[in-house]
């Protein structure tokens, strides 16, 4: 069964505050550089009920981002995007 789609990108905790309040009953689809924080963000929020797939994603690749889209849509139709990263310059 699809779902309507939330596509998080930076797994910390202002992006998991917004989810939690904008997420609830979509699927959502966290990237983050450090998979391990993705993991971490995304087992707090499954286990308070929600629906969540880590994803290793770098803001600053476009093949990166596109990856990250298409891993979405096989879940149904992108609703939401949440942007909590950042990209340094340096």
């Amino acid at each position: 069964m699809k779902k309507e789609v939330m596509i998080l990108t930076g797994a910390g905790q202002i992006g998991m505050a917004i989810a939690r309040r904008m997420g609830y009953g979509k699927k959502i689809v966290m990237g983050d550089k450090n998979l391990e924080n993705a993991k971490a963000i995304a087992e707090i929020m499954n286990n308070a009920g929600f629906d969540v797939e880590p994803v290793v994603m770098d803001l600053s690749s476009r093949e990166s981002i596109l990856q990250l889209i298409n891993k979405a849509l096989s879940y149904g139709e992108i609703k939401i995007l949440v942007n909590a990263a950042g990209v340094s310059p340096s």
